[in-house]
């Protein structure tokens, strides 16, 4: 197999929705496909985020006929006051379970700190729970480094 990451399209919605959904029943949340889309579609097309997905096709097989989308990566750019630099948030990456194992997510990761880095960022940031150890076994293969001077904090409004 052969994994290939690009940006999401349009036509690509439909997939990436169901896998977003999927992320976010991961995270004890059920959102209705009706608020998927609309928040995807919302901060892809506001360019609020980076969209990325992952399609996977079977080696000698035409690619426009077989691959199929099996994860998606969203990231945040956004800046940093201290470095005075541009930075981004990988917020959201998601591979079915079905395809784990295929480099999908590795993919992904690599994917988004080349565009980051191309785009000036000086870094990719993101959060993972505590207990999901093959994730943190994935970011920091990929040279992620566990924050040690800083504890991360969040409001909830409620809002």
């Amino acid at each position: 197999m052969s994994v290939d990451v690009r940006p999401a399209t349009d036509e690509d919605v439909d997939a990436v929705v169901d896998l977003f959904r999927q992320y976010l029943w991961f995270y004890e949340q059920d959102v209705p496909d009706a608020e998927a889309r609309a928040y995807l579609t919302a901060r892809r097309d506001a360019g609020d985020s980076v969209l990325l997905v992952a399609e996977v096709a079977v080696e000698g097989a035409d690619p426009a006929e077989d691959a199929r989308i099996v994860g998606f990566a969203q990231s945040y750019p956004t800046w940093s006051s201290v470095s005075l630099s541009r930075s981004w948030v990988l917020n959201d990456l998601f591979v079915s379970p079905a395809a784990r194992g295929t480099g999908a997510a590795r993919a992904l990761v690599q994917e988004t700190a080349r565009l980051a880095k191309e785009s000036g960022a000086i870094r990719v940031s993101l959060a993972t729970a505590w207990d999901n150890v093959a994730a943190q076994g994935l970011y920091e293969s990929e040279g992620f480094v566990r924050d040690q001077h800083f504890h991360h904090y969040a409001y909830v409004t409620g809002a």
